[in-house]
């Protein structure tokens, strides 16, 4: 009897692990969108430091082109938004992390951080050009970087192309975009890469600056963790949906002054 009553309580063990083994695997498997809705909030790692995609503004609030996204995507969730200041080093490592259930922070969509994290379809494009000096008068493009000190907002898009573009370049790297346009302006930097909507701008304030040509070009997409394909759906939904509405072009022209190029690849 007692040998029954033994085997009887190893398969109740048993059972109960095997029920608690598939509700932590329903846990683990629930989408981040269920998870956000249910908790009424959304979690945004946002780049505070990359004007006028994203700053803060004279009270000290979240302000920018990607805030304004991020405040649209919160709305059509009808939850509240938690903001993680996010720079171009930790976007990754915030979502793997489960810090943030999301990065918009001018994420630039490239086949290595894919390995990584997933990527909804870009809302944004932009050219990036090499600002430089007028009187740089050798320097034409990023062929004639050798030698020359390249100033760049380190883990960036224009970080990876200019150090594939110009492997000779003495290329110094700034932890967020106004502390590297700074540098360029007090000139310890000859050239600076950066999206075209912000060298045009310093162009028509500053004579002295150039634009030296095209670096490579570029598109924001929103990032998320891979493997959760309800919440990809449902933020390329929300893409469709608002940007056949217009309403990302209308937010680029209100933060940059110039109408928004196609967010979608031309080749």
């Amino acid at each position: 009897m007692r040998r029954e009553v033994r085997g009887w309580g190893w398969m109740a063990a048993l059972g109960l692990l095997l029920i608690l083994a598939s509700t932590l695997s329903a846990a683990a498997a629930e989408s981040t969108l269920d998870q956000v809705q249910k908790r009424g909030k959304l979690n945004v790692g946002i780049g505070l430091g990359a004007p006028p995609f994203g700053f803060y503004d004279a009270d000290k609030k979240p302000a920018g082109f990607d805030v304004d996204l991020a405040k649209l995507v919160a709305q059509e969730l009808k939850v509240e938004i938690e903001w993680v200041d996010t720079s171009s080093v930790n976007r990754i490592p915030y979502l793997l992390t489960n810090k943030v259930d999301l990065v918009i922070a001018t994420f630039g969509n490239t086949p290595e951080r894919a390995k990584q994290v997933a990527f909804t379809k870009p809302y944004n494009s932009w050219n990036l050009v090499l600002l430089g000096w007028k009187k740089d008068r050798d320097i034409k493009s990023y062929k004639d970087l050798k030698g020359k000190t390249v100033g760049v907002t380190r883990g960036t898009t224009q970080d990876i192309a200019i150090t594939r573009l110009a492997p000779e370049a003495k290329i110094v790297r700034y932890e967020d975009d106004p502390v590297a346009m700074l540098a360029f302006e007090q000139k310890k930097a000859d050239v600076l890469p950066t999206a075209e909507v912000l060298a045009l701008k310093k162009v028509k304030d500053n004579k002295d600056m150039e634009i030296k040509g095209l670096v490579s070009r570029s598109w924001a997409a929103i990032g998320i963790r891979r493997g959760d394909p309800d919440w990809l759906q449902w933020l390329n939904t929300f893409m469709d949906w608002h940007g056949g509405q217009g309403k990302f072009a209308e937010m680029f022209e209100k933060w940059n002054g110039v109408e928004m190029p196609p967010a979608l690849p031309h080749w």
